[in-house]
């Protein structure tokens, strides 16, 4: 199951915590995060992680309750498309809207930022 249920909500039971978390080193891979929000402190608007490699995978935070991976991005990069694939992270998308952004802004920063992190990702 996923760990994040919605908003600022995990699948952890009222006793339980996490007390660490293992991430494997991986070797031949580039990986990117990227982020926008107003102010240094603030919580991202969008933020989108990018890993390049075999098996690329895409994330999106603040585009729904959730983080979510993106698919359709992941299978552009996987045929091939390289910085093309950006244009795909506002397909299949319903993101929120608040006071910080609209929906077709969020799907705007998405692009943008996928994008940064496919450039930084493969530099």
């Amino acid at each position: 199951p996923d760990f994040f249920t919605g908003f600022l909500k995990t699948a952890l039971a009222d006793d339980e915590m996490v007390t660490e978390i293992r991430v494997p080193k991986a070797s031949g891979v580039g990986w990117s995060y990227q982020k926008f929000n107003r102010r240094a402190q603030d919580w991202a608007i969008v933020g989108a992680a990018v890993m390049l490699g075999p098996d690329p995978k895409v994330a999106l935070v603040n585009m729904g309750s959730a983080p979510m991976r993106h698919s359709g991005v992941e299978s552009g990069l996987a045929g091939g498309a390289g910085l093309d694939a950006a244009s795909l992270a506002s397909d299949d998308v319903d993101p929120p809207e608040d006071l910080n952004a609209d929906a077709e802004y969020r799907k705007h920063l998405a692009r943008v930022l996928v994008g940064r992190g496919i450039a930084e990702a493969l530099a």
